[in-house]
């Protein structure tokens, strides 16, 4: 509600009450969704659950000789986008946090990892994750996590957020093709739009523009701009716009 409030101030609190509701709505799809996905859809029937709004988009930068950036947020079923890349014969390599649950991080991954999309630990890896791209690989990454202390900071759905530097910077030295994409629910259970928001392909920005901040507020645009679409689907119970920056009151001591 806090986080809704701050982006929709002129919005009622019964408003506000009913897109709660329907994010979690979106969110148990989701979990059903994952669940039944690796029964359910296979690469001859996907036309059945999955329409892909902006195909171009999508097979620019996935066929591309560059290494390419498939860049997503906590909206719709984020999950199934990499599921999707995988099934059309795409292999990928996913930035992902373990979960908290053991069995839980087991069950995420062996659903991620079906049809070829590799799961990376969050911590340690830029050597690998610039290897893989120098190689000519596709990266997946949720790109709305907060960074803390050490992000740029951007305006994100109209409040200042801590974004990664790592994300454009990967891009920018490898020449990499950046797509954002948003699996969006038509709110019936695999009835799903694949949108391909926008393509950044960083060889060709000018050199005022082949800049971490450039490239970040690009990938933060297209994010917003399909929230704007369905803001329900968004995960408004993420942190993504917590605030390290603001120190805690200090203590009164006996010597104070």
């Amino acid at each position: 509600m806090e986080n809704l409030q701050s982006v929709f101030p002129e919005a009622s609190h019964r408003q506000l009450d009913s897109v709660i509701n329907q994010m979690w709505q979106s969110l148990f799809l989701m979990l059903f969704e994952v669940a039944q996905a690796p029964r359910t859809i296979n690469r001859y029937n996907w036309r059945t659950y999955i329409t892909i709004r902006h195909q171009q988009v999508l097979l620019t930068g996935l066929l591309s000789k560059h290494p390419t950036m498939l860049l997503s947020g906590h909206y719709g079923n984020f999950e199934l986008a990499g599921f999707i890349a995988g099934l059309f014969g795409f292999p990928s390599f996913t930035i992902a946090r373990p979960l908290d649950n053991p069995l839980m991080n087991q069950y995420i991954n062996a659903f991620r990892s079906r049809y070829g999309q590799f799961i990376l630990p969050k911590k340690g890896i830029a050597t690998t994750v610039d290897s893989l791209l120098r190689r000519g690989e596709t990266l997946t990454v949720l790109a709305d996590q907060s960074a803390g202390k050490k992000g740029v900071w951007m305006d994100f759905m109209g409040r200042p957020a801590s974004c990664h530097k790592a994300l454009a910077l990967y891009a920018l030295t490898t020449d990499a093709e950046v797509v954002v994409v948003a699996a969006r629910h038509n709110w019936r259970m695999f009835d799903l739009t694949l949108d391909c928001r926008g393509h950044l392909h960083t060889a060709k920005l000018g050199s005022t523009e082949r800049t971490i901040p450039h490239v970040t507020a690009w990938y933060n645009r297209q994010l917003e701009e399909a929230i704007e679409l369905s803001p329900a689907q968004y995960w408004w119970l993420h942190r993504r716009w917590k605030d390290p920056r603001k120190q805690k009151a200090a203590k009164l001591t006996d010597d104070s």
